[in-house]
């Protein structure tokens, strides 16, 4: 990889990072998992992001914790990590973030669409 595309992964992975959760599809699906759902860091992959022109994606990895009955003298905390993923597009060459999902079907105990197999 040279110097130019380095730059510019590193780039992604600190929007990514620098992104407010709270704005993205991602967190309402979080919040439905616990009484209070705290994001604790996302990890992103800069060797895993591709680009098509001027759009680029990859996949991360957040991680939680979720919280039940914090009104109760006996809260439960658990963390959690579930995959996702981001796709942004380059203007006047930084990066912005578009979207960030993330896929709670394990959580669930569903098969995620591309975990199924094919009978």
């Amino acid at each position: 990889m040279d110097d130019k595309n380095r730059v510019l992964r590193r780039k992604i992975v600190e929007a990514v990072q620098a992104m407010d959760y709270q704005d993205t599809q991602a967190r309402s699906d979080l919040d439905l998992l616990s009484t209070s759902t705290q994001i604790d860091t996302v990890e992103t992959f800069e060797n895993e992001i591709r680009f098509e022109g001027n759009q680029f994606q990859g996949p991360l990895t957040w991680y939680v914790v979720l919280r039940y009955g914090m009104n109760t003298d006996d809260p439960l905390e658990t963390s959690e990590s579930f995959p996702g993923a981001f796709h942004g597009s380059l203007v006047d060459s930084e990066p912005v973030i578009d979207d960030m999902t993330v896929d709670t079907s394990s959580f669930h105990g569903e098969i995620a669409d591309h975990d199924a197999s094919d009978f």
